[in-house]
């Protein structure tokens, strides 16, 4: 994780131990504990929000084709219609017949 997502768990962490203060003694307290939440949540979520705009920028890097290669070496018998040389049977002009 970035330093970004530490910092907002940080603060949502704040907010959240300062709760229960605001509730035994004063009301304001409730309320910046309130304000501290939503900003760590706020700072923790547009950091994952960056990540994943950055990912899909990173992905669609100007590339129309698939991102892996098939076939490179040609191993899947692809590249001769499906047939090996060993599939050659007898050897004739192709033709049928007698």
């Amino acid at each position: 994780m970035e330093a970004r997502n530490w910092i907002g768990i940080v603060i949502i962490l704040f907010g959240v131990i300062l709760q229960p203060i605001g509730w035994m003694y004063t009301q304001w307290v409730t309320i910046v504990s309130f304000v501290f939440i939503f900003i760590g949540v706020f700072i923790f979520a547009t950091q994952k929000y960056i990540e994943k705009s950055e990912e899909a920028e990173f992905n669609s890097s100007g590339s129309s084709g698939p991102a892996m290669p098939g076939d490179v070496h040609g191993h899947s018998g692809w590249a001769d219609g499906g047939r090996s040389e060993s599939s050659d049977f007898g050897g004739g002009d192709g033709g049928g017949g007698d």
